[in-house]
């Protein structure tokens, strides 16, 4: 979990860096524990805004964020990189 105010607006919005569950347990409610967790912890700490990434091949962990409430914003805003190494 990433935590960064904002720069533009009061508040504090949150990133879940790394969620995985293990083939074996998936279907078992463990994802939907660790997200209400991460998403406590973050509102606990200010955040009005949490977000997740995922890759574009991952189509049943984007329904599962989607069943939880989570809006894909892939065709509203683009992530740019550049390695510096």
């Amino acid at each position: 979990m990433h935590i960064c105010p904002f720069f533009e607006r009061a508040g504090a919005w949150g990133r879940i860096v790394a969620l995985v569950v293990s083939d074996r347990a998936r279907g078992q409610g463990i994802g939907g524990e660790l997200m209400a967790a991460a998403e406590a912890f973050a509102a606990g700490h200010g955040c009005v805004r949490l977000e997740v990434t995922s890759s574009n091949h991952r189509h049943v962990a984007h329904a599962f964020y989607q069943r939880r409430g989570y809006v894909d914003q892939s065709g509203r805003s683009t992530r740019f990189i550049r390695e510096l190494r």
